[in-house]
């Protein structure tokens, strides 16, 4: 799993540096950087407090996520659509007025 790319993406999505995610999380963003860089493992009590924080729910922060090897039998160009499709969703679920 490639959870710095994952936070990166969710980070995108919000508009949000490594600074703002950390003190959302109440973490250091020295931290966020070394699990972008692949350096560190976040545990998934971290993973879940990002997903809360961002607003984008913690099955689809897997998702992004998510290598090759961790969707056997699902085509990375299938999966990478659905992520798509699923972010465009929930955005504009977002955008709609309730």
């Amino acid at each position: 799993m490639d959870y710095g790319r994952a936070i990166r993406i969710a980070r995108a999505v919000r508009g949000l540096s490594q600074k703002q995610l950390a003190e959302l999380i109440e973490s250091d963003a020295s931290y966020i950087s070394l699990i972008e860089a692949g350096l560190r493992v976040p545990r998934p009590k971290t993973l879940e407090r990002i997903s809360k924080k961002v607003g984008i729910p913690f099955h689809l922060l897997m998702l992004f996520a998510s290598e090759k090897k961790d969707l056997r039998g699902i085509p990375s160009s299938q999966a990478r659509q659905l992520a798509q499709q699923l972010l465009e969703a929930l955005l504009q679920a977002e955008r709609t007025p309730s």
